[in-house]
């Protein structure tokens, strides 16, 4: 199939977006010069001498679409606490690519057609400008060393051999580098005002699942986490993720992961909790959870990485989506009884911003089964548990 994004009646200016990775954000978070008394020492404030340039990774051993998606599943035993729970990360694992690839690259695809804007935007400024095309530069950079029987830079463009897609590069404009860049991942960059706040000043965001872009542009870093209700933000994680985001260098990216439970098959847009294009903000006090089944319940996870950009000093920052229903995660050993152990941990902060009300008359017993039947089975003593997020 040799496609354009012409073909998909998408705008010229997202020529170079439909080939590369599929099903994850990425944000970016640039710095402006900001003036005060704090004793804080951006790290972008010194320069250096040689700049950093990251690592080629090694080609990935395999054809990724053999991989099954890695089994992210971020839940202890016992209590679980909130924290950043963030871990170094292996340069050749920053982009992961698997077997989902085809469903997320093509509904990532239909999202662009159907509302480009809703789901690319930036602030017009060089800053932002220059992180965009940056960000795109080192996608490109890594999918091509890392995947290099599938992605190619030949003749000025870039070949995606999967689809059969070849987009100009470099990209022309910042929303083109942008919009490319979310298809490989969710997109968003921050800058950094005089207030001392990191703020949401550009983004693609195609499978946001529930919440729009056009609700969350130009927040603060503080503000989205307040305004999304982030359990216990201002007293465990403001203070430690604002000094995460100052020190981070260019040469130590992290990865972390979370979860959600929902209450539909919607990866890109969870309908049982508003309409699309509606004006209400969605949240769990607009949720349907009537006649709510079993079957329809999904495992909503994320891993997520950030790292800065060296060139333009804006923080990346993506998030790919793992989707799968409850139903078949509860296949897998150990799962079910950790996962109900984990809920039933939770403090009332953290059952009201997971939407639990909704959901735990119905999942709860039927992880209580499962993991019943798996200890009848014996299969939890055949097969231990690995390390977390296991």
């Amino acid at each position: 199939m040799n496609t354009t994004a012409t073909d998909l009646g998408l705008p010229s200016s997202a020529l170079p977006l439909l080939g590369l990775l599929a099903a994850v954000l990425t944000l970016v978070l640039v710095k402006y010069p900001i003036f005060r008394k704090s004793k804080v020492v951006d790290v972008q404030d010194v320069k250096e001498e040689k700049p950093f340039v990251k690592p080629l990774p090694s080609p990935a051993p395999i054809d990724p679409l053999e991989n099954a998606p890695k089994l992210y599943r971020p839940f202890r035993h016992g209590p679980n606490f909130v924290t950043m729970g963030i871990r170094k990360l292996n340069w050749d694992n920053w982009i992961e690519m698997d077997s989902y690839f085809p469903r997320y690259h093509d509904l990532k695809a239909a999202e662009l057609k159907k509302e480009f804007k809703e789901h690319i935007k930036y602030v017009d400024n060089a800053v932002t400008r220059d992180a965009c095309f940056e960000l795109n530069e080192e996608l490109v950079r890594h999918l091509t060393h890392r995947y290099p029987k599938i992605y190619k830079l030949e003749d000025g463009k870039v070949h995606n051999s999967l689809t059969g897609e070849a987009f100009p590069y470099p990209p022309a404009t910042p929303d083109e580098a942008l919009a490319m860049s979310g298809l490989l991942w969710k997109t968003q960059f921050t800058n950094r005002f005089t207030d001392g706040e990191y703020h949401l000043d550009a983004a693609a965001v195609c499978l946001p699942g529930f919440w729009r872009l056009r609700e969350k542009f130009r927040m603060s870093l503080d503000t989205l986490h307040f305004e999304a209700g982030v359990p216990h933000y201002a007293a465990k994680l403001q203070k430690s993720m604002n000094r995460f985001m100052t020190k981070l260098t260019p040469d130590k990216p992290v990865e972390r992961n979370n979860y959600f439970i929902q209450l539909d098959d919607g990866l890109h847009w969870s309908h049982r909790m508003g309409d699309q294009q509606g004006t209400e903000v969605a949240s769990w006090a607009l949720a349907n959870s009537k006649g709510l089944k079993i079957d329809e319940i999904h495992f909503r996870s994320e891993r997520q990485t950030l790292r800065r950009l060296p060139r333009s000093g804006a923080i990346l920052f993506t998030i790919r989506t793992y989707f799968e229903p409850i139903t078949r995660i509860c296949e897998e050993p150990h799962v079910p009884g950790r996962l109900a152990e984990a809920i039933r941990s939770w403090d009332e902060t953290v059952s009201f911003y997971k939407g639990k009300s909704h959901w735990e008359g119905i999942l709860l017993p039927y992880l209580d089964e499962q993991a019943r039947l798996q200890k009848e089975s014996g299969i939890v003593d055949e097969k231990p548990e690995g390390e977390f997020p296991y």
